[in-house]
């Protein structure tokens, strides 16, 4: 059966059950409900068109699943599956984010933070540099092989990933950790919001591997 007369035959078995075609699944099974109820054999003897109709449009209406193939109504159209993609860092992207981490710059602190003012970054801070960053729509996981440290932290992170800039724009973060080894650090929605245009959050996860990139792809 061609696509335009399983349309018209749907919409048959509808006016059949009394119903629009904008019918939802609950109103299919409620009319036939009713219809079956009203018009069955041991309640109307000898006149069972009713019924019968009824019942072979239910029958088709259900074959055709309910609420599968148009019974909810008019359909919205589907939100678009957001695509998981991983870039790697192109090695000028990376060489602009080793040439900011040097000890003039000034660094914007996350929150829980020391401020500059109350405590200066100290120099043995550890650098990072991100191999890699994962996309999942307007989400960003920047990927880093080197550990976190325990003490002062710095990473140097591109923030124009999501826009149509031509030139790499980069930005120093710092933090404290009181753990060494692999870890994951989220950006706070402050920063977030000034210092990555387009983005709606950014995580970081430090020693990160292969297996890591992978799992990102196929979670969620």
């Amino acid at each position: 059966m061609k696509p335009v007369d399983k349309i018209a035959a749907r919409n048959s078995a509808l006016a059949d059950l009394g119903l629009s075609p904008s019918a939802s699944s609950d109103e299919i099974r409620e009319a036939w409900r009713n219809i079956a109820f009203r018009a069955h054999p041991d309640h109307m003897p000898g006149d069972c068109e009713d019924f019968s109709r009824a019942k072979t449009a239910y029958d088709f209406l259900r074959k055709q699943g309910l609420g599968a193939k148009g019974a909810l109504g008019p359909q919205m159209p589907k939100r678009p599956r957001l695509k998981k993609r991983v870039i790697e860092l192109p090695p000028e992207d990376i060489s602009a984010c080793k040439s900011m981490l040097n000890p003039t710059q000034a660094l914007p602190h996350m929150a829980g933070s020391p401020s500059p003012r109350d405590a200066d970054v100290e120099p043995a801070a550890s650098d990072h540099v991100p191999d890699a960053v994962g996309c999942y729509g307007r989400h960003l996981t920047f990927f880093v092989a080197t550990p976190v440290t325990e003490g002062a932290n710095r990473i140097a992170l591109p923030t124009s990933v999501l826009s149509n800039r031509r030139h790499v724009e980069t930005e120093i973060l710092s933090f404290k950790s009181n753990n060494t080894g692999p870890g994951e650090v989220v950006i706070p929605d402050t920063i977030c919001e000034r210092k990555f245009p387009g983005a709606k959050s950014v995580r970081i996860r430090f020693e990160a591997n292969q297996d890591m990139i992978d799992e990102f792809w196929l979670a969620g």
